[in-house]
């Protein structure tokens, strides 16, 4: 009788950790500021997921003196995102830099079969868009 019912669609669970991530406010200058962090590693650590944790989570105390480890989280989460992305779409890096930034800070993090990254069309678009703004 109610095979034909529309059933919603499942809730989208808070403790997930690309939504704990998401809710983070991050701005384009903490991501450039989050690259310059990483860069700014000798280079022998450079590629080293816990020196990179540490030195996000001093720029977060930085960004943010009473911050939680989520700030540091959620810009290592969007960094690598954006080093993902880059290598893959972009790796003579033609696009508006602003405007990848700006995206990298905005577009919603996903669960991607290499980790947590952005949908590469969607976050494509975005950054077109941001660098065809007039300001």
């Amino acid at each position: 009788m109610f095979s034909n019912a529309i059933t919603p669609a499942p809730s989208v669970r808070a403790d997930e950790p690309t939504n704990i991530l998401n809710a983070v406010a991050v701005g384009a200058a903490d991501i450039e500021a989050a690259l310059h962090a990483l860069a700014s590693l000798p280079a022998g650590v450079r590629d080293d997921p816990f020196a990179q944790a540490a030195a996000l989570q001093d720029l977060a105390r930085a960004l943010s003196p009473d911050c939680d480890a989520l700030l540091a989280a959620a810009l290592h989460a969007r960094v690598s995102a954006l080093a993902k992305w880059t290598a893959v779409n972009d790796p003579g890096r033609q696009s508006d830099a602003w405007a990848v930034l700006e995206a990298a800070a905005r577009f919603p993090l996903c669960d991607r079969s290499a980790g947590i990254g952005f949908e590469p069309g969607g976050f494509q678009e975005l950054i077109l868009f941001i660098s065809e703004l007039p300001w």
